[in-house]
């Protein structure tokens, strides 16, 4: 029995990681900032194309809206609801489409500096970066500046300095957002609720039907403009022996507005991380072995209007609730009155009427991976979780949850916000590689994930509580191509609302079913490890 164990430095770090994640609110590891911002230290080289390409296919076993009551029965019922149909577009149920294709190139800035490294990446597949125009978006440009960081140590372990990152660019939040332009090691097709909600990145500046222009992306991709300092550093074990321990630190400052925008309102945005990993052995890259401890931290103001006909009442609210929106009547004006789907958007991110005001967003979170093959004879073993919430000026989906109403107001183009919202979300995820269990030589893995996210909590208007159980499968052809089969089982509900609210957002949200992906990826010039 005691042959088939690892040594105890692997074996009891792996115990410690998943009682801290049983007892803890934590995700994901890898270091995406070393990985990400800069270049092999003592291998020049000035320029290597990469990239990868992921073909999908989805499909929404969701059914059409029914149960509706008033004004808004009227004109929903019978309609496909919003969250039962495939992102961007939001207008089908199923469709084949290539979700991601992006190409970039990355390296040193020989002859002018060995210490500077450079990232540039850009998107050409479907999705909300791309949506507004279909043509290619600029995701990454980004250069890092290393000359004080200091080195290795006479041990041969990193030494704590400084880098500095200037630029476009993933700053410091949700692992599972950081892991999105490194696919080798995200599983799942699908993201968790709450990431999908806060990490994308849809900023816009009033409640007005048609608030997010046509010219400009729907989705930042989780990216903003800006400068970071960031290091790590390793450091012995003294308890556990083996590899070593790295503490990476991140600080951030950036625009925190649409990429590819200057600063339109004067504010920015501060971010933050801090995480402990346990390094098991030499692995590197998206799949090296080890558990990693992290939190993150955003703030900043963002100027928005919530009242943009000067009438005294909240665009954003329902009509019943002392607003102006009603997501059941098609009629839209900027008289008020109370007849009126919602206010027109003057479609220049921000009226300046006197209503506009600074509005803080609040949004953190801790974590917890592991990734390991602790055992002789059995497979590597995966496990995350991640707790976080978001404050303030919060994204409250689409002007109206049925596909037919919002899309005669703007469709994708309209998006709420609530201006003092609290939205709260945390998911555990496992997975385990049963290759040799099935007698494969090709790496295969199962995974499992639960996820919960509560959108608006305590507002008996609007609140929102999903659940969702997710289950993938994935086939490696190659160690840079593989097959993702996804299935979700998803339960929502609006049963913390009160009276027509309630009635009105279950005739929706009790209609959201099964979804199911295909996807298989393809990794060219594959960048080198860390």
């Amino acid at each position: 029995m005691l042959k088939t164990l690892q040594p105890l430095h692997k074996v009891v770090p792996a115990g410690l990681a998943l009682m801290l994640a049983m007892g803890t609110t934590t995700t994901q590891a890898a270091n995406w900032f070393k990985l990400r911002g800069t270049e092999p230290g003592g291998i020049a080289h000035t320029l290597q194309v990469w990239g990868f390409l992921q073909p999908t296919y989805a499909y929404d076993f969701s059914d059409r809206i029914e149960g509706g009551v008033g004004g808004f029965g009227a004109a929903a019922n019978g309609t496909d609801p919003v969250p039962g149909t495939l992102p961007s577009e939001r207008t089908s149920q199923q469709s084949f489409y290539m979700r991601r294709a992006r190409i970039g190139i990355r390296g040193t800035m020989i002859p002018i500096s060995n210490d500077i490294d450079y990232f540039i990446l850009t998107e050409w597949g479907q999705n909300g970066i791309t949506r507004t125009d279909g043509g290619a978006k600029l995701l990454d440009a980004s250069i890092t500046f290393n000359q004080l960081s200091r080195g290795m140590d006479d041990d041969g372990l990193q030494n704590l300095g400084a880098r500095f990152r200037m630029g476009q660019f993933l700053f410091s939040q949700t692992s599972q957002a950081l892991s999105q332009s490194t696919p080798g090691r995200r599983v799942h097709i699908f993201m968790p609720e709450a990431t999908f909600a806060h990490a994308i990145g849809r900023y816009a500046s009033d409640n007005g039907v048609g608030n997010w222009p046509e010219n400009e992306v729907s989705a930042n991709g989780a990216r903003d403009v800006g400068i970071e300092v960031f290091d790590w550093a390793e450091f012995k074990d003294p308890i556990f022996g083996g590899g070593p321990l790295e503490f990476t630190y991140s600080l951030g400052l950036g625009n925190g507005d649409a990429i590819g925008e200057l600063n339109r309102d004067d504010n920015f945005r501060k971010y933050g991380w801090l995480s402990i990993a346990k390094l098991f052995d030499n692995t590197r890259g998206p799949r090296r072995h080890d558990a990693m401890l992290y939190g993150f931290y955003q703030k900043g103001d963002i100027q928005f209007n919530n009242d943009l006909n000067n009438d005294g009442r909240p665009d954003g609210t329902p009509i019943p609730a002392g607003g102006n929106l009603n997501p059941g009547n098609l009629n839209s004006g900027v008289t008020g009155g109370g007849v009126e789907f919602g206010i027109q958007s003057p479609g220049n991110r921000v009226l300046l009427n006197g209503n506009e005001k600074d509005i803080e967003q609040k949004y953190y979170g801790v974590g917890l991976e592991y990734f390991d093959k602790p055992f002789a004879g059995l497979g590597q073993i995966r496990f995350e979780t991640e707790w976080q919430k978001q404050e303030g000026l919060t994204f409250d989906g689409a002007q109206s949850p049925s596909v037919a109403v919002n899309n005669a107001v703007g469709g994708f183009q309209s998006i709420l916000y609530d201006v003092d919202g609290k939205n709260t979300g945390w998911f555990v995820d496992m997975g385990y590689d049963i290759h040799q269990h099935l007698g494969l030589k090709k790496r295969t893995t199962l995974n499992v994930r639960y996820d919960e996210f509560d959108r608006n909590k305590g507002n008996d208007v609007r609140e929102v509580n999903f659940k969702t159980w997710t289950a993938t499968a994935e086939y490696f052809f190659h160690k840079k191509a593989r097959a993702t089969l996804t299935y979700q089982w998803r339960d929502f509900s609006a049963d913390n609302r009160t009276g027509g609210f309630k009635t009105n957002g279950n005739a929706v949200l009790e209609q959201i079913d099964q979804r199911i992906g295909l996807q298989v990826t393809f990794i060219y010039k594959n960048v080198l490890l860390r």
